[in-house]
């Protein structure tokens, strides 16, 4: 979103599809943002001063000075830096509107059709910062190519599917850092179901007679997908395994990775991780009979557009150059660049909803 965007006549659309969603005067005062009407008068001034500095790339002097030109009001630096760090909670409820509006107008996925949703979280570190700062919660939509649900937490807070909504019906696919039996217990309690690409320690899994199984005895011989039926303890329905051998080249890969990921924490390695490098494992509970196990490999694979969804969001839209290391003006930072993505999607999706004309 370029400056001049929030400084001419088509910031009137961006706040129009904004103010559709939310009653702006009354949520900024709900959320604190706007406290005391001094100078700034309206809320409609504080979203725009937002936008200005996150996507607009300003920096507090010159959002400050852009606030002026706009005739919003005449700041200084440090009266921009006020208003910004009371934003946050604001701005994460009108990105939430924002969201719950997109998914609201989405058609209804056809009878027979897997709703896929693609769940994965990804850091974003501060100027100078030596850990996680940031982490971004996603729930993206393969078929429609945009994100259905951002959360924005603190780097602490860990990976969870339930971090974003979970709709009935939808199958989650997650890889190997989702691999957790309260995940699969959650997206089960939805009434929905998972696809989770695990390691061969991930998860304890039994056999029907109660016994562990070792998922490298049962590896396959060949180069075609197996299936096994597994069960978790504390879920009591079964599930399935499904294993494929890793083509050569990538098995190699993946052993070097984990190898070197030993040495670099110093751990010394089981020398089956090596050995478990070579194969796919994914956890369904999807039935058979409907999703064979060469289906749920191949919709497993869907998995890189989340990972594109969040390179667009940091090479194209700027979300990893994050330059406030305060936590309050960070937050407000990031999301209102997260506004910004998603109305940016919008508008990307109706210009691919038109057809070109014969004229």
């Amino acid at each position: 979103m370029e400056t001049s965007t929030l400084q001419d006549g088509r910031w009137s659309s961006v706040l129009a599809r904004i103010s559709a969603v939310a009653d702006l005067e009354l949520s900024s005062r709900q959320y604190g943002a706007l406290r005391r009407v001094r100078k700034i008068r309206s809320a409609e001034g504080l979203l725009r001063l937002a936008l200005m500095y996150g996507p607009g790339h300003l920096s507090l002097r010159h959002a400050a000075v852009a606030a002026g030109d706009a005739g919003i009001a005449e700041l200084s630096d440090k009266g921009v830096l006020g208003r910004l760090r009371n934003m946050g909670d604001w701005l994460a409820y009108l990105l939430q509107r924002l969201l719950a509006q997109k998914r609201d107008d989405w058609q209804a996925v056809e009878p027979g059709q897997l709703d896929l949703a693609l769940v994965d979280g990804s850091v974003i570190c501060g100027p100078a910062s030596k850990g996680s700062d940031w982490r971004l919660h996603a729930r993206f939509d393969p078929g429609r190519g945009c994100f259905g649900d951002l959360v924005l937490s603190e780097g602490r807070i860990p990976e969870r599917v339930d971090r974003t909504q979970i709709s009935p019906g939808q199958t989650m696919i997650q890889d190997r850092g989702y691999a957790r039996v309260r995940n699969f217990t959650a997206i089960l309690q939805a009434k929905s179901d998972f696809i989770t690409r695990i390691g061969w320690r991930s998860v304890r899994l039994l056999n029907a007679a109660g016994s562990v199984v070792d998922v490298l005895d049962i590896a396959p011989p060949d180069d075609a997908p197996h299936e096994h039926e597994v069960y978790i303890e504390g879920i009591a329905q079964p599930l399935r395994l499904i294993m494929q051998r890793v083509p050569p080249d990538k098995a190699g890969r993946a052993a070097k990775r984990v190898r070197r990921k030993a040495a670099k924490t110093g751990v010394r390695m089981d020398p089956r991780t090596s050995v478990a490098a070579g194969y796919l494992m994914l956890l369904t509970s999807l039935p058979a009979a409907r999703q064979p196990p060469e289906r749920i490999i191949s919709l497993y694979r869907n998995r890189w557009q989340v990972e594109l969804g969040f390179k667009r969001l940091k090479t194209i839209g700027g979300l990893d150059k994050l330059p406030a290391s305060d936590p309050a003006l960070a937050r407000t930072w990031l999301l209102a660049h997260l506004i910004a993505a998603v109305l940016t999607d919008e508008i990307a999706n109706e210009i691919v909803g038109f057809s070109p004309s014969a004229d």
